[in-house]
């Protein structure tokens, strides 16, 4: 650690550190991971003008939906990773795309169908009857739509590898319109004179899912079909490297959404007020943590490379560049959180009520907003050095162990309401922030002294 906080090795190192690199290569993802968040968005956005049944269907929907989603996108995360290292080892990987496209198609079909079976179970969460049989008939339509969006991911992350990120991500920013005008033409009607769409509802909206799904999946394989060669081959030892560096990610990306899905579910129980209030508050957090999602998915490549090439300066300057960046965005959100929470509130919402109580939460998140900026961007660092297992683990920990139940504890013994719930949602994002520290701080010493071996820690 000495050698970290070492003043001239820090000024070595910081000379030259590719800031500029790292920022004009991840404005795309972070453009896409921006449109990704406004599919919801624009899903809500019609709902809201057709009925307030379909519009609370679709909520309690998409957060049931999210965590198998994320699972599997977790997984591909380690594909540009893998890639990418081996680039920079200089050797061939003509199989990766192939086996990736398996793995992914195959877990699509499992989650799939695991959230088609899980949907006759929902009488778990006590819904009121008319909305809980809006759920289930999203529910059942859209489970198909993992498969689509798993395989869209992999082209994703396989072209990113390679520096190719305008069009995968720009693909989503265009097919967050074409998913707004089915939905208006599917959940609404449409009389196109020589045939009539009959009006769906919310069946329009899960069609619109998985249609929009399918195109952008359809549509980057094309381009990525075009740029590339893939040798259809099965590779054991590949599929069994992604499901070592992804199962160890998906299940730390599961973990993470479900701690916010369970505070959702908490603090819905509490009153409307602390409910919605909740809501808004979560979507301003999800908005900026974007940023430093993409700046994280960008670190996975850069460092991976240089994981490769085995240049450990060259590694830690990308690390650094991109934890600055990261550092720099949250920084200012939390800066603005800090002071003006009413004004921002305000924007979602005119009740008085909501924004007195909204603004408490926003004090909160503006406290976790560097601490988990720097988590995900270290999660995107780890990746690239192939090392995934401790930092789940921690993650699990953290989370469930000691962030979760310290808010609950502030609920309980201090009634705290939803402020005690995000208390501990800032105490455990920024224990992880330290800990992937600690841990990106070894893994580093110990690939100095012998470059390239993963999970050794």
């Amino acid at each position: 650690m000495v050698e970290f906080l070492n003043p001239h090795l820090l000024r070595r190192y910081m000379k030259g550190i590719p800031l500029k690199k790292v920022l004009f290569f991840s404005l795309p993802i972070i453009a896409g991971q921006m449109g990704q968040m406004l599919f919801g968005t624009g899903d809500l956005l019609v709902a809201g003008r057709y009925s307030r049944e379909v519009v609370s269907a679709l909520g309690v929907a998409t957060t049931i939906f999210s965590p198998f989603l994320m699972l599997g996108l977790g997984l591909t995360f380690a594909i540009s990773a893998i890639t990418s290292r081996i680039i920079g080892e200089g050797k061939k990987e003509d199989d990766m795309l192939f086996n990736s496209l398996l793995i992914a198609g195959s877990m699509g079909v499992i989650l799939s169908l695991a959230l088609y079976l899980f949907s006759f179970k929902l009488e778990v969460f006590g819904l009121i009857r008319p909305i809980e049989d809006l759920v289930i008939q999203y529910l059942q339509i859209t489970a198909i739509s993992i498969i689509p969006a798993l395989l869209y991911q992999v082209y994703k992350e396989y072209l990113q590898s390679y520096g190719h990120t305008y069009v995968s991500n720009g693909a989503i920013l265009f097919f967050n319109v074409t998913n707004i005008i089915l939905n208006i033409v599917l959940m609404f009607g449409y009389d196109f004179g020589i045939f009539i769409i009959p009006e769906m509802g919310i069946h329009g909206a899960a069609l619109s899912t998985v249609i929009t799904r399918t195109l952008m999946f359809l549509t980057l394989s094309a381009y990525a079909h075009k740029k590339f060669k893939m040798k259809v081959q099965v590779n054991r030892v590949r599929i069994k490297e992604i499901l070592s560096l992804g199962m160890p990610i998906g299940l730390s990306t599961l973990s993470e959404v479900l701690v916010f899905t369970t505070v959702t579910v908490l603090v819905g129980r509490m009153n409307v007020l602390a409910s919605a209030s909740h809501n808004i508050v979560l979507n301003l957090g999800g908005l900026t943590f974007m940023v430093p999602l993409a700046i994280g998915s960008s670190a996975s490549v850069f460092v991976a490379e240089q994981f490769g090439k085995k240049n450990p300066q060259e590694l830690l300057r990308y690390a650094l560049a991109c934890i600055i960046i990261s550092t720099a965005f949250m920084s200012l959100t939390a800066i603005i959180f800090f002071a003006i929470p009413s004004p921002i509130i305000r924007l979602a919402t005119p009740d008085p009520k909501i924004i007195t109580y909204a603004s408490t939460l926003l004090f909160y998140v503006a406290l976790f907003q560097v601490p988990d900026g720097i988590q995900v961007t270290l999660w995107g660092v780890l990746r690239g050095m192939a090392t995934t297992k401790l930092p789940l683990i921690m993650c699990i920990i953290i989370n469930w162990l000691i962030g979760l139940p310290f808010g609950i504890y502030l609920v309980n013994e201090y009634k705290m309401q939803a402020a005690g719930l995000w208390a501990g949602l800032a105490l455990g994002l920024t224990l992880m922030s330290v800990v992937l520290g600690f841990i990106f701080y070894c893994r580093y010493k110990s690939f100095k002294l012998a470059p390239h071996s993963g999970d050794q820690i």
